[in-house]
């Protein structure tokens, strides 16, 4: 009897929760669906007979062949994803987690068909250890507005071939794009140009990436207002950058790996003029040798980046600039629309030794922008712990009459029975 009550309510509680959860919106059912992973979302078809199709219809692809015990296994789970899915329901995101022994054709099928139903964002990370190359159909899209693609664990030095194919991306509607470990460019080439058919590129990207041999590498993009270029292992010989409306860039001065360690590869800029510029960010992590090599590529970035309104720049900057005092103090000034100018300190890693900026330095900087606010971030100094005070003769004289002014105060508020036994100490001044 108690085994058949306890059934039923289970079976109670199970058509309450069912009830409860018709009232939700389909807009929450599709909220908490993003947080899993494809593999689970299809697993919630056995929670209930209102989850039972649910899946069918979500607008978001989570797909992570890290899930599956063997690549077969996730091939075939992707084949009924693709064959059992609402074809009627368009996609806002696919998020691909992929390594080195995914199947081309596998990420062939998925792409093709986020992008027959309009996907708007796609995300892309391949851990592979040997050489790979993204397919060409990832990088043509009537809807795509936002696109991520990272490797890890590529050895980009060991092949001479780019993993990205050789086309120029047609992306009529893209606005963001994030490119992480990615190497361009084939041994011997001139140039590469992706982005000229991404006519509303707004943003972009570029991290720990590597041009190893190339020549130049274009960016020219019409609408495009936030570039970033930073922790590049290899530079192109020369960056073209045409973006009239740029508003926001961000990029290391130096490459951080280098084949050679007697080659600097820095970041050389050519532009059709920035005059919308509004915030520029530039670092340089170095060790500090050879720091003077950077000085006529500082000053060559600084005239082209001349009308910034704030600029940030990190203290080995400073501290390289300090190096040719004599000839930066003849060196025309080139910020004069300079509103903000910060100097963020140094790494952990490195110690810079910049306590203040050198007059010459600032002057260069800040003498056409007079009014101009200047921000300087110190690295903390770590404080000695303090050896304890010894208080000389005067001040134990002072602490002495101050307990001796406390006792006779206390004395005075006891009753005129107890102060007659009361005796006053008496403190013998020094």
């Amino acid at each position: 009897m108690d085994l058949i009550l306890h059934r039923t309510g289970i079976i109670e509680e199970k058509q309450e929760n069912e009830e409860r959860n018709k009232n939700l919106p389909e807009d929450l059912y599709h909220h908490i669906l993003t947080f899993l992973d494809m593999k689970y979302v299809v697993q919630t078809s056995t929670l209930s007979h209102n989850w039972e199709h649910f899946w069918k219809s979500t607008d978001y692809l989570n797909l992570n062949c890290c899930e599956f015990c063997t690549q077969s296994m996730f091939s075939k789970f992707v084949k009924h994803i693709i064959s059992n899915r609402n074809n009627d329901a368009e996609l806002s995101k696919v998020q691909l987690t992929l390594t080195g022994s995914t199947s081309p054709s596998v990420v062939r099928s998925i792409v093709k068909y986020a992008y027959l139903h309009n996907v708007r964002e796609l995300n892309m990370t391949w851990f592979a250890r040997k050489f790979f190359q993204f397919p060409e159909c990832v990088f043509s899209s009537e809807t795509l507005k936002h696109l991520t693609l990272a490797t890890r664990d590529q050895s980009f030095y060991q092949h001479n071939t780019s993993c990205i194919p050789k086309l120029v991306w047609d992306f009529p509607v893209l606005e963001t794009v994030f490119l992480s470990n990615m190497h361009f460019g084939d041994k011997g080439d001139e140039s590469v140009d992706l982005f000229s058919k991404c006519v509303n590129l707004r943003d972009l990207t570029l991290h720990k990436c590597c041009m190893s041999g190339l020549r130049i590498f274009h960016i020219r993009a019409p609408k495009l207002s936030d570039l970033t270029i930073t922790d590049f292992t290899s530079f192109p010989d020369v960056f073209n950058v045409v973006a009239p409306k740029l508003e926001n860039f961000t990029a290391s001065v130096k490459a951080t790996v280098n084949k050679c360690p007697f080659r600097f590869e820095s970041l050389q800029l050519t532009t059709e003029g920035f005059d919308s510029l509004e915030k520029v960010k530039l670092s340089l992590l170095m060790p500090h040798y050879e720091q003077k090599r950077f000085v006529p590529l500082l000053l060559d970035l600084f005239r082209k980046l001349r009308s910034t309104k704030v600029l940030v720049i990190n203290l080995d900057i400073i501290e390289t600039l300090s190096l040719c005092l004599d000839q930066l103090s003849h060196e025309p000034r080139p910020f004069d629309k300079l509103k903000c100018l910060k100097i963020n300190k140094a790494s952990r890693k490195q110690t810079c030794h910049i306590a203040r900026v050198p007059t010459q330095v600032r002057n260069y900087f800040l003498e056409n922008s007079p009014d101009a606010t200047f921000i300087m971030d110190l690295p903390q100094v770590p404080q000695n712990r303090s050896m304890p005070q010894v208080d000389d003769e005067s001040t134990i004289a002072k602490k002495v009459a101050q307990e001796k002014r406390k006792l006779e105060a206390n004395i005075a508020e006891l009753p005129p029975s107890r102060r007659q036994s009361s005796s006053i100490v008496r403190f013998p001044l020094p």
